[in-house]
C-alpha cells in the first residue's frame, strides 16, 4: 500500500524546520570554533579542581582518612565521625550534595553535644538545644553563636584529607 504524497505545504513546513535546526547548528558551531579543546572534548576534573582544594603534606597539618575506614563518605549525603586522638581531631566529615566533601569539629559550641548531619538540608542540627550549622560550620539558628570549626577537605584517590592546622 502506497501513501499518498505529502501536499505542498506540509513539504515546505518540513523544509523549514529543516533548515532553521541547520542554521542552529551552523551558528553554535561558528561560536564554538574559536573555543579551547576543553570545550569540544570531554574533560574530567579532578576532585581538588572541582571542589577547589588540594591536600599538602602530612607534616603541615593534612591528616588522611581511608574511605575503606569509613565506607558511608563514598556517597553523596554520607557522614561520618572522624576521631583521631594524635591529630587532636574529632571531626564530622561530610560528602555533600555538590560531590565535595567537607569537616568540621563534631561538638556543638553552644554546649557539649556532637551535632550530627542533615544531609537533605544540607546542615547540621544539635540534638541537646537546637542550634543548627551549615556544611561550612557557620551558625544558622542559635542558640550557638559561635560557628564550629571547619577543616579543608578533599578527596583524593581512596582517601579523603583533613587539613588540621598545628
Amino acid at each position: 500500500m502506497s501513501r499518498p504524497p505529502p501536499d505542498s505545504e506540509s513539504r515546505v513546513e518540513r523544509r523549514a524546520v529543516l533548515g532553521s535546526l541547520l542554521q542552529g547548528t551552523c551558528a553554535l558551531a561558528a561560536l564554538c570554533a574559536g573555543c579551547g579543546p576543553e570545550w569540544r572534548e570531554a574533560t574530567v576534573l579532578s576532585d581538588e579542581q572541582v571542589c577547589g582544594v588540594s591536600p599538602g603534606r602530612p607534616e603541615d597539618g593534612w591528616v588522611e582518612v581511608k574511605l575503606s575506614d569509613h565506607p558511608e563518605l563514598r556517597a553523596r549525603g554520607g557522614s561520618a565521625v572522624v576521631r583521631r586522638p594524635d591529630a587532636l581531631l574529632d571531626a564530622l566529615v561530610l560528602h555533600t550534595a555538590s560531590g565535595c566533601f567537607a569537616a568540621v569539629w563534631h561538638i556543638c559550641t553552644h554546649g557539649d553535644c556532637h551535632v550530627t548531619y542533615v544531609p537533605g538540608e544540607s546542615l547540621l542540627e544539635c540534638p541537646c538545644h537546637g542550634s543548627r550549622f551549615g556544611e561550612d560550620g557557620r551558625v544558622l539558628r542559635g542558640p550557638a553563636t559561635r560557628p564550629l570549626q571547619s577543616f579543608k577537605a578533599v578527596r583524593v584517590g581512596e582517601s579523603v584529607w583533613l587539613h588540621r592546622p598545628r
